[in-house]
């Protein structure tokens, strides 16, 4: 047996802190790709959607991930799937109109021209109205669609029962889900329930990186917090995921740089950056739970496998 040495909470940190540079030059190199130019090319024409709209959406329809109108798949080239039941949010739609007042002085009395009529000012009034309209997850439609990510493959030898221990130990209710496939999603974290679903053919590495990512949303993110956009709740789940994994010695900057790059506005990785706090201690959190529960353990160096207790 491998000899499991505690570490100091500095060691601990220098780690997080190598992990989390790694995490960026990481997703840095995605950007450069010939990929990500045309998975941008793709979805810069999706619109952005409020957080009312984003909690909408996900309470109808929780593995929703991109979501754009009939219309817009249509342009797109591609078609909604026949008997898709359509999601809705609020659509703006906004108005104006000429107001017409009249002029008064300083004392608030009226203004009055040569020819005794009232001086009336014109102004515009602008507005928005909302009418309810459907959009179409991505996980809803057919056709070619560009990809920044591969799923996880590897099967890490007794990775499946530490996955069983911390199912059964979770303070969020964690299930399979059978209706999920590769055209659906992964997994999800349900906002009605506060529970955590997760497609159950996965190996077992995805299907580990699943269950933190999902964890992370469900100890982040809910219809009750509005502190973070869509794209910043994303990018905080799945780096967690990557750190929390890295930590263990599991790589999944395959899966993880492309997913991360593929919610970040921009090559500035400001969700990243403005994240890097809660991701850090969202990762120490989830990390205190793992080792608790399961024989999964830190990794000295590079050794990617699992250390036990003697």
């Amino acid at each position: 047996m491998t000899k499991y040495i505690k570490k100091s909470k500095e060691d601990k940190k220098k780690e997080m802190d190598q992990i989390i540079e790694n995490l960026q030059n990481g997703v840095k190199e995605v950007f450069t790709s010939e990929n990500y130019l045309n998975y941008l090319k793709f979805f810069s024409q999706f619109h952005n959607y409020s957080f009312n709209n984003v909690i909408m959406i996900l309470m109808q329809y929780p593995i929703a991930s991109r979501v754009a109108s009939f219309k817009t798949w249509n342009k797109l080239g591609l078609k909604v799937k026949k008997g898709s039941k359509g999601i809705k949010v609020l659509v703006p739609i906004p108005y104006s109109y000429i107001k017409e007042e009249a002029v008064t002085d300083e004392f608030n009395q009226v203004k009055y021209d040569r020819d005794g009529n009232k001086v009336i000012e014109q102004t515009e009034v602008k507005g928005l109205t909302f009418r309810l309209g459907n959009v179409f997850d991505i996980s809803q439609v057919e056709g070619e669609i560009p990809s920044l990510i591969n799923e996880l493959k590897d099967n890490p030898k007794g990775l499946d029962k530490a996955i069983e221990s911390l199912i059964a130990s979770s303070d969020v209710p964690i299930n399979y889900d059978d209706t999920l496939n590769s055209n659906t999603a992964y997994g999800y974290y349900d906002l009605n329930e506060k529970a955590i679903y997760i497609r159950p053919d996965l190996n077992s590495m995805h299907m580990f990186k699943t269950l933190i990512h999902e964890k992370a949303h469900s100890m982040l993110h809910n219809k009750d917090q509005n502190k973070y956009t869509r794209e910043e709740a994303e990018v905080q789940a799945e780096s967690t995921a990557f750190v929390v994994c890295n930590c263990l010695g599991f790589d999944t900057s395959e899966y993880s740089f492309g997913y991360i790059a593929s919610w970040s506005e921009n090559k500035d990785l400001k969700e990243l950056k403005v994240s890097l706090k809660v991701i850090a201690d969202t990762s120490n959190e989830i990390l205190n739970w793992i080792e608790e529960t399961t024989e999964l353990r830190g990794v000295d160096n590079n050794l990617n496998n699992m250390k036990e207790v003697i």
